[in-house]
């Protein structure tokens, strides 16, 4: 039934794209690959852009959900693809990097076709509503006597480096919870009582915020974006900010330069569009349009980030 129910879901969601989509031109599909399950960050990020993200490619974009092995199933997808523009995949940075350095991706990251970065969020540290927990400072406290439970995907998910970094760097001694399959759903499990709290991106939190169902602490945000939370700012730990998720968007290796060109452009224009950039202002989305160039430069960057804390993340 559930697997009925799925194939249902992606036919409508083809449909309803064909539907909205500016007219047949000569120019193909392209299968958008989303390395996670529906509901979570990357595949919100994906279904608000597409309908913009057509109208400048003048093609149908398909999103497809390929959920597996901490996104490394995507990655070898777009990693085995051709590289005629048919196929492309968002990616999840750091995540990939501590995958591949985890031996769970075999190849060279460096080697795909980067064309550019949809986003960068910051993460905010959550407790439910109910909880009796109101400040970093309660956290500590009660770290004191027993290890505050996180609740979080497993070690190749950027979430879990972003727990045991953030809570090392806010000295709350944490114990990390693992086997939840994507975002929404350690999310949901930390306000059921699975766990004390949960660290997760902004756009990633803010339906449960708008729910009343979670209790924001602090953001790793230099200036705060949620009125009277802390920021790393106020809470004097600047290195909390470095803490972030990148989107960026990448073709199989040796994708021909006037492609990459012109799925670039789009995307940037895209991402300038009235209805994504007022979707990202709802959800609490960074939107960053980069180009390629740029895009490179927050890979170098991230992977110095990892080799930094990788005693940290168990990727020795």
């Amino acid at each position: 039934m559930k697997a009925e129910r799925r194939r249902f879901l992606a036919y409508g969601s083809t449909a309803l794209l064909s539907a909205c989509a500016p007219g047949r031109s000569s120019n193909p599909d392209v299968t958008f690959i989303i390395p996670y399950a529906p509901g979570g960050g990357f595949d919100s990020y994906v279904r608000a852009v597409i309908p913009a993200l057509q109208k400048s490619l003048g093609a149908l974009v398909i999103p497809q959900n390929v959920d597996g092995a901490g996104g490394a199933q995507a990655a070898q997808e777009i990693h085995r693809a051709k590289p005629d523009g048919s196929i492309i995949s968002i990616v999840n940075i750091p995540g990939a990097m501590i995958l591949r350095e985890q031996g769970g991706l075999d190849f060279d990251l460096q080697k795909l076709s980067w064309i550019a970065n949809m986003g960068r969020d910051a993460y905010a540290l959550l407790v439910p509503a109910t909880s009796a927990i109101h400040s970093v400072d309660h956290l500590r406290a009660l770290g004191h006597q027993r290890p505050v439970k996180f609740t979080c995907v497993g070690a190749a998910g950027t979430a879990y480096s972003a727990t045991k970094i953030g809570t090392r760097l806010l000295g709350v001694r944490s114990q990390i919870i693992t086997g939840y399959k994507g975002t929404n759903d350690y999310i949901v499990a930390a306000v059921r009582g699975d766990g004390d709290a949960a660290i997760a991106s902004l756009a990633s939190v803010n339906s449960y915020l708008k729910a009343k169902a979670v209790r924001v602490l602090c953001t790793f945000e230099k200036t705060g974006s949620l009125p009277g939370v802390p920021d790393a700012t106020t809470l004097g730990l600047p290195d909390l900010v470095d803490i972030a998720q990148f989107r960026p968007i990448a073709g199989p290796p040796g994708m021909p330069a006037p492609i990459i060109e012109r799925l670039s452009k789009a995307f940037i224009s895209a991402l300038r569009q009235p209805s994504v950039v007022e979707w990202a202002a709802r959800n609490h989305a960074n939107l960053t349009p980069d180009d390629p160039a740029e895009t490179m430069r927050i890979l170098q960057n991230q992977a110095q980030f990892v080799t930094r804390w990788k005693n940290q993340l168990a990727v020795a």
